[in-house]
């Protein structure tokens, strides 16, 4: 295992929830990582977290109760949210707007009911349609307020008519309540006011306010971020209240962080109250792991650091992000379906492809579908005997023989390869295939599928995914990333400190850093004013600082400014870091470089137009500490030297034939560094499998992982 620095506080927990497994990692003070898995329990999450938990402390000698008593640190990636909206288990939201602005759902600002359809679906006009409302029409109600967007009240709000709304839609079924007025990212007094009003008229009601959930300009996008941070607003909360109680039950006596899509930890309140944060925060925390990794190893081992894709192949998705220059790509808006709203996130792109994935046949094709459906935690794969029927990639690779059913988790689940079979005949049947030409299909096209999402997240983004390094982490990555990578052209793919890719997403939760960002709407043309913008940057920094924890404020931050800017006459907006220090005339130019070369890198030489000058629509501030120190440090070198294979099987590598090979299988946990596995091969660790291509080799290096030269 690879050991850590460790602070004299205790344990380091990280959890992270998945749609099928949930990982834990313990940062251990003797100087080892521990990984532990267990089944995702929906709805009741809680269970599974405190089952990985166990775990992981069973390899330390530990029970649960003990391992959290000794704990310095408990940090989550929680999905509860996610899930909400996936299933749609979201409570009635009410939406409060200015009068004259009820309909800015339902319009979805132009084109953007297009989002998420591919171009058949566009050209075809006819067939437009727009997705299930947000909120139904009949729980809306527009309130008598205006704001000017100078910050001016034009128009004071009518408090009793205001109430007479709130008791309607609690009339109505409303179980919590999205207030969006027009401007009150400039001046909040009304809706300040009105989320009082809602928690004197329905005390204990989920209240989510625009001017706090996110503070920028865009009316429908800001919109939207609102009623979503509504939405999964009381489950969230009430999934935390539950966890901290649990956890406080079994002796931990700590405080709880959440891992947000930012790129960082925020405290538990935070997370009750903008769980908007906490979407997609798992595939950020892989994103950040592997950075932290290149970071480090970089330092060490080479000058230059390479771009970096990242590849998380867990039991439900398949979630690509991209790391350049060490610094994780973020983009300013997301989607939930056709929806697009604000919020600041690392750019994390995932599509329906992970081991539970369902395989059948489509009737409108005439051939095999792969996803986006998955089987989950319950009642998962067929070959898990848990009350699943339909076939999935778990169950192809099994009948492909990549996976031993007798070890699979470390040996924890059996899988049965009769179960698994049957399924994959059954979805095979019309085509005539057989259970393994199923399985040899299946697994192609979940590979194209994934090839496919890392060039849309690194082509349309100006990156060639030639140049970078591709990190392969999840339970499944190592399985499929190496065909993925010969597809794409990558040359070189790191499986990071060996077993630990499996739960790669936890490792980034306990390694990430605590942050706060928060955003200033403006509207600032060139020629920019240096003072102005100091001006408004410190304002800013207070802002956070008032919001730092304790803990935090002792871990001594560091601040990070950032710009959203936008050629006059175009629409593309991007964040641009801001050059370090007080903002001066030559920080300035500095700026505007930057932004000038990171649009023709997303949009080609000569997109932009610079005479037409510059607009500045949005500040942001962001503070990071380390409140959990640890450093990753290396084994010793050692000369390079054949591994030896402890074991044979026969395996269908669909791109050498349809026939079973002869194939060797290693023990990873009995490989050090200067080990060297020659394709085609099967690497088995406790909680993932590497599976190489023919003229594929695996080096592990001192830092316990795997190098892929593809």
């Amino acid at each position: 295992m690879n050991g850590v620095d460790f602070p004299a506080s205790g344990y380091i927990i990280g959890v992270d929830v998945g749609g099928t497994f949930t990982d834990c990692v313990v940062l251990d003070p003797t100087g080892q990582i521990v990984i532990g898995k267990a089944p995702s329990t929906p709805p009741t999450f809680q269970d599974g977290f405190v089952d990985a938990v166990s775990a992981a402390a069973r390899d330390l000698g530990l029970g649960a109760a003990e391992l959290l008593c000794r704990a310095g640190a408990v940090l989550h990636g929680c999905t509860v949210g996610t899930n909400a909206l996936v299933e749609r288990r979201t409570p009635p939201v009410g939406l409060l707007t200015t009068a004259g602005h009820g309909d800015t759902l339902s319009f979805m600002q132009a084109g953007h009911r297009l989002a998420e359809l591919d171009a058949r679906e566009i050209a075809r006009l006819a067939g437009h349609t727009k997705p299930a409302p947000l909120v139904p029409k009949q729980l809306i109600r527009e309130v008598d307020e205006r704001v000017a967007a100078d910050g001016a009240v034009v128009v004071e709000m009518d408090d009793t008519a205001a109430r007479r709304q709130v008791r309607e839609l609690l009339g109505a079924g409303v179980e919590t309540f999205a207030i969006a007025l027009l401007w009150s990212t400039v001046n909040a007094k009304h809706e300040r006011r009105l989320g009082e009003l809602v928690v004197q008229e329905a005390p204990g009601a989920f209240v989510s306010l625009s001017s706090e959930v996110v503070a920028r300009r865009g009316e429908y996008p800001r919109t939207v971020a609102t009623v979503i941070n509504a939405m999964i607003g009381p489950i969230t909360s009430n999934y935390l209240k539950e966890l901290e109680s649990r956890l406080t039950e079994l002796g931990y006596r700590g405080q709880l962080s959440i891992m947000s899509c930012t790129g960082g930890l925020i405290d538990v309140r935070a997370a009750r109250e903008r769980p908007l944060l906490t979407i997609g925060s798992g595939p950020v925390a892989g994103v950040i792991g592997a950075g932290r990794l290149a970071r480090t190893s970089a330092v060490t081992e080479q000058a230059e650091r390479p771009d970096v894709l990242t590849a998380d192949m867990g039991g439900t998705t398949f979630d690509v992000g991209i790391i350049r220059r060490g610094r994780p790509v973020t983009r300013m808006t997301t989607r939930y379906g056709q929806y697009e709203y604000f919020v600041p996130t690392l750019d994390v792109r995932s599509v329906g492809a992970g081991g539970g994935s369902i395989v059948g046949y489509d009737n409108q094709t005439g051939s095999l579908r792969v996803g986006p459906r998955s089987a989950g935690a319950v009642p998962g794969p067929a070959a898990y005997c848990r009350g699943g029927v339909e076939a999935t990639i778990t169950d192809a690779d099994l009948v492909l023989g990549l996976l031993n059913p007798s070890t699979f988790l470390g040996g924890q689940l059996e899988l049965s390869v009769p179960a698994a079979r049957e399924a994959l005949e059954r979805a095979g049947a019309p085509l005539g295939f057989s259970a393994e030409q199923t399985a040899a299909g299946a697994a192609h096209i979940l590979d194209a599928h994934m090839a496919d999402a890392i060039r849309m997240s690194s082509i349309q983004q100006g990156y060639d995914p030639r140049g970078c390094v591709m990190y392969c982490y999840g339970g499944a990555g190592a399985l499929h990333c190496p065909a993925v990578a010969r597809a794409l052209g990558i040359t070189t793919v790191v499986m990071p400190l060996g077993d630990l890719a499996a739960g790669w997403s936890a490792f980034g939760v306990a390694s990430a850093d605590a942050v706060v960002v928060r955003d200033a709407a403006v509207l600032l043309s060139s020629p920019f004013n240096p003072n102005d913008l100091e001006d408004l940057w410190s304002q800013l920094e207070r802002n956070v600082e008032a919001e730092l924890s304790p803990e935090v404020r002792r871990a001594g931050p560091t601040y990070q400014r950032f710009v959203e800017m936008r050629y006059a006459m175009q629409v593309n907006q991007l964040t641009v870091p801001a050059p370090a220090g007080p903002c001066s005339a030559a920080a300035l130019d500095e700026l505007v470089a930057a932004f000038e070369q990171e649009y023709e890198q997303l949009y080609g030489r000569g997109s932009g137009y610079p005479l037409a000058g510059y607009v500045i629509t949005s500040l942001r501030v962001a503070a990071r500490a380390r409140t959990t120190d640890f450093q990753l440090r290396p084994g010793v070198d050692a000369p390079a030297y054949r591994a030896e294979p402890m074991d044979e099987r026969s395996v269908i590598w669909y791109d050498s034939g349809p026939h079973p090979v002869p194939t060797p299988v290693y023990s990873g946990a009995k490989l050090t560094a200067g080990a060297a596995v020659d394709g085609p091969a099967v690497v088995e660790f406790a909680d993932t499998v590497l599976a190489l291509r023919d003229r594929q080799r695996a080096v592990m290096d001192r830092w316990n992982s795997l190098i892929l030269s593809i």
